[in-house]
């Protein structure tokens, strides 16, 4: 099947004493409003960070939305950079999702950062425009109260739109999504790291330290509830 842009295309290089001069006018002024759009698309990713999971069932390689949920974004940046999931497991292996991420690989650990001594909880944060409509979306697990993530993620393997403004979405996988449906519990995270060699924090856009509440007290499992049971 043609894509829009090929199928515009051949219409454009169509003979011009087939189409009247105002409908030339018109289909170049879509075509060039098409490309445009797609120039900003592609400039608008470029600006997002790409991290590079290396994991026992081969690469992923997930797209950050930095732009789009900035705090969540730099929170996992962050914790990237520290090198934090290097050797964590996927505790949670169901046939819609992978969860990992957890310091205890049991799904109840939230991220003591070493220069406080303190657990690290972030605030929802949403973008409406970024939904669990497909296969490769990342976002933040969590407990019962809505602020309570730290660090574990979950990827998706099938859509689930009944999550959408219960959970942070933050990345989509770009590459390695069919090592996602490999993976089994115990798998584990070898490395990850920031794309482009960068080692540094997030370019000193931590998350705000948040104190413990009861809501999201250590030991709380960070599976997340719903009709479909996430």
């Amino acid at each position: 099947m043609k894509s829009f842009t090929q199928l515009l295309a051949r219409q454009i290089k169509a003979p011009s004493m087939l189409l009247p001069s105002y409908r030339r006018l018109s289909l170049t002024f879509i075509a060039a409003l098409v490309i445009a759009t797609i120039s900003q698309v592609q400039a608008f990713a470029q600006n997002d960070p790409i991290v590079i999971l290396q994991t026992t069932k081969g690469r992923i390689v997930i797209r950050v939305f930095r732009n789009m949920v900035p705090y969540t974004a730099n929170n996992f940046l962050d914790l990237v950079s520290r090198g934090y999931y290097d050797g964590k497991s996927f505790h949670r292996v169901e046939s819609w999702v992978v969860q990992g991420g957890c310091p205890y690989g049991n799904d109840q650990g939230n991220y003591t950062d070493p220069d406080t001594g303190r657990e690290r909880f972030l605030r929802l944060e949403i973008n409406r425009n970024l939904n669990h409509n497909s296969a490769g979306v990342v976002a933040m697990a969590r407990g019962q109260s809505l602020d309570s993530a730290s660090c574990q993620f979950y990827i998706l393997k099938k859509p689930m739109s009944q999550l959408n403004g219960k959970y942070a979405v933050f990345g989509g996988v770009v590459d390695g999504l069919n090592n996602i449906y490999r993976i089994a519990p115990g798998d584990r995270i070898i490395s990850a790291q920031i794309a482009g060699g960068q080692t540094q924090r997030a370019a000193n856009q931590e998350p705000i330290e948040r104190p413990v509440t009861p809501t999201a007290a250590s030991g709380e499992s960070k599976e997340a509830t719903g009709e479909s049971g996430f």
